[in-house]
């Protein structure tokens, strides 16, 4: 992946991400939780915005409290990014149930044939619409296999109800299948080895608050230009302001930019000290916006700074 230059110029605008104190990052950053099983994820947030003491707190993906596992929560300013991570691909850890004992073999050319683009509908507890929808599904691996109970790794298109797919494998087997045991272990390029408990989290705000130790919770606090999975643009410090004030990004504000952006990608636009300013929407191919002078490039979505 690299950048095309249009322009080079020092940037004096912003805090590059290394470089910025606690305070600036509880002020707009993500917290990796290893969510419990127990609290829903909306309870989950909560707590993290009161241990934290932020003013707004969101989670990016809902977890059922019965399922653990990664979730990624989003603190005061980064929570404008949420829609940014749920289409994301996740990964988990599912132990299955199946009420009929079949041969390894069986189970394996069912797994297959559930691997690719299949159709689900959201279940009736679900918030979200019940209409059949299609999603995809990367991987299907089977982990161990006793007859009866099976552990199996699934990487899948966000918005995946696995409880849903174990459901619809009974189907295709002929007798009833359901998950009994989920978590998720990676979510929006994040995995579970990164997260941090709750109680972890509490330990680290009170040493940066009782004993002005922030080394554990800066650790935490991740900025956004490191949770967003977005190809980039690198504008001009003159382009800031404009875009703060609701102005959408022309091609002369351009300093650099991903030479594979696409048309109608999203993309983080930063200024050259490596602080984001907004998400935008590709009006224009990356090739297309370096052979222009003058015009819209990208039409802005979320501005993060005012």
């Amino acid at each position: 992946m690299g950048l095309i230059t249009l322009l080079e110029e020092e940037s004096s605008w912003g805090t590059n991400p290394s470089k910025r104190s606690v305070e600036q990052l509880l002020s707009n950053s993500l917290v990796l939780i290893d969510k419990p099983c127990g609290p829903t994820s909306h309870e989950v947030s909560s707590i993290v915005k009161k241990l934290l003491h932020a003013k707004k707190a969101g989670h990016t993906g809902t977890l059922d409290p019965d399922v653990s596992g990664v979730l990624p929560v989003l603190i005061n300013e980064a929570t404008k990014i949420a829609s940014g991570f749920l289409e994301s691909e996740k990964q988990y850890a599912c132990v299955m149930s199946l009420s009929e004992k079949i041969p390894e073999k069986k189970l394996l050319e069912t797994l297959d044939y559930f691997t690719g683009k299949i159709y689900q509908t959201p279940p009736e507890a679900s918030a979200v619409k019940k209409e059949l929808r299609v999603r995809e599904v990367y991987e299907l691996k089977l982990l161990e296999f006793t007859g009866r109970q099976a552990l199996f790794l699934a990487r899948v298109e966000g918005g995946t109800y696995i409880r849903t797919l174990c459901e619809d494998i009974g189907l295709v087997l002929g007798f009833d299948c359901e998950m009994a045991e989920l978590r998720r272990t990676c979510a929006a390029g994040f995995s579970e080895s990164q997260c941090v408990t709750l109680q972890d989290l509490s330990d680290a705000f009170w040493l940066y608050k009782e004993r002005n130790d922030e080394t554990q919770l800066k650790k935490m606090l991740l900025p956004i230009e490191q949770a967003l999975k977005l190809k980039k643009v690198i504008v001009s410090d003159g382009a800031v302001k404009p875009i703060s004030t609701g102005a959408d990004l022309a091609i002369p504000g351009i300093n650099q930019l991903d030479e594979e952006i696409k048309v109608n990608e999203l993309v983080l636009v930063e200024s050259g000290n490596g602080q984001a300013v907004c998400i935008a929407k590709a009006l224009m191919g990356a090739k297309e916006i370096a052979s222009q002078k003058k015009g819209i490039a990208f039409d802005v979505q979320r501005v993060f700074l005012n």
